[in-house]
């Protein structure tokens, strides 16, 4: 797994809350510089769409917003390409550059993203902006404040506030200049003055960890469509070859063969899915001891807090889950609670995640945790463990076979 650098920079309201982020392409600070000594800045159509690919093959857009919209740099051929309809158009603001060249197509594209829903914004706005053509398409203008003296300032924004446009002030430095802007009527805010960008690093995901993570989301749904779970398995080559290459293994069918998804996950059934789509998420680590071993401890504790669910009045299902995504930092370097948003998780389980033991799943979850890493304990709490510890030798006999049975079928890339 590759890591993805980004640097995002709050958008404030007037009374300074994060509304938004503006999200900007880094490179890894491990890249050493041209020789020459020039910064090998990206070309704004590389930098648009790494951000773009880095938010769809990472923790996801949810993760890296909380919840609040994001500014993406729009290039000329980043708009007409369609980068930005793979994002969702409630989640992104398309900030159109400054140097876009503005023509008939450029209209013509900013048309249809409008009548799908995204909101524009259009970026260093200036009096003599190339961008006049746009402003009946524009949500929000970004001003630079900076570029302008006080009267012409004033001028631009009187002009900008007859066409009813949001105002967001850009590179505000000081406090002098968030009162005159704040008095001028500009109610969105950014710069120095607020906070700096803070460099962002998250870790990519290959398309089939991505396709069973996203997998064992869906079947942890009360109303499984397996229609549903086909058409996502197609959607990756990879991860079909994996499900059928299973199917057609001696271990599971016998003499029967298949060669079409929706009948091989239709015999499969949901729970060698699961198995399955846990062990893609979670292995492919490398060869070593250590590995096989972290491997079998995530399959274990969730077979656990599946296993003792129902003492404590807990879905199953989630509580396989929850066992499985508390290990994502130590097997995937993504925190748990960032990917129990991105796997969009029902609210009890990313209580449980986030250390509530005093909910069923938390419960579950917690005394697994304690199990693992025992300390000193009372005569009661270890009477508990001594009957636990049965439930736990089931779950650890349980992963030796799944291990067994379907990482003898080949998993790997």
């Amino acid at each position: 797994m590759a890591d993805f650098f980004v640097g995002r920079q709050p958008i404030v309201n007037s009374r300074g809350k994060t509304v938004a982020y503006e999200l900007l392409f880094r490179q890894d600070p491990a890249v050493v510089a041209p020789a020459d000594g020039s910064p090998g800045a990206l070309d704004g159509d590389v930098a648009t769409a790494r951000v773009i690919a880095g938010i769809h093959g990472g923790s996801g857009l949810s993760a890296l917003s909380g919840g609040r919209r994001l500014f993406i740099n729009a290039t000329r051929h980043t708009l007409t390409s369609g980068l930005f309809t793979t994002l969702p158009r409630e989640g992104v603001v398309v900030e159109v550059l400054e140097d876009v060249e503005v023509d008939e197509t450029l209209i013509r594209e900013l048309h249809a993203l409008k009548r799908a829903g995204y909101r524009i914004a259009l970026d260093d706005w200036t009096e003599q902006s190339r961008q006049q053509a746009l402003l009946p398409l524009a949500d929000i203008i970004k001003v630079e404040i900076p570029a302008f003296s006080p009267r012409q300032l004033a001028e631009t924004v009187e002009a900008l506030h007859r066409r009813r446009l949001m105002l967001l002030a850009e590179k505000v430095e000081t406090r002098e200049q968030h009162a005159i802007c704040e008095s001028l009527g500009f109610k969105l805010f950014q710069g120095h003055l607020y906070a700096r960008a803070r460099l962002i690093r998250d870790r990519q995901l290959n398309p089939a960890r991505r396709t069973a993570l996203r997998m064992l989301s869906h079947l942890q749904q009360p109303d499984i469509n397996l229609t549903e779970i086909s058409a996502l398995i197609t959607q990756d080559p990879g991860f079909a070859i994996r499900v059928l290459r299973l199917c057609n293994s001696a271990l599971v069918s016998g003499a029967r063969s298949f060669s079409d998804i929706p009948t091989a996950v239709s015999f499969l059934g949901t729970r060698r899915l699961q198995q399955l789509a846990s062990l893609v998420a979670f292995s492919g680590l490398g060869a070593s001891t250590a590995d096989g071993e972290l491997l079998r401890l995530v399959l274990t504790r969730a077979r656990a807090c599946e296993l003792i669910a129902p003492q404590h009045m807990a879905d199953s299902s989630a509580a396989f889950l929850v066992g499985l995504v508390s290990m994502a930092e130590r097997m995937l370097g993504i925190e748990a609670a960032v990917l129990a948003v991105e796997m969009a998780l029902a609210e009890a389980s990313r209580r449980a995640l986030a250390g509530d033991a005093d909910s069923p799943l938390g419960a579950c979850l917690a005394r697994v945790l304690a199990f693992e890493a025992p300390g000193e304990q009372t005569g009661d709490v270890l009477a508990q463990t001594r009957r636990f510890s049965m439930a736990y030798i089931e779950a650890m006999r349980w992963a030796n076979e799944v291990i067994e049975e379907l990482l003898g079928v080949s998993l790997s890339d």
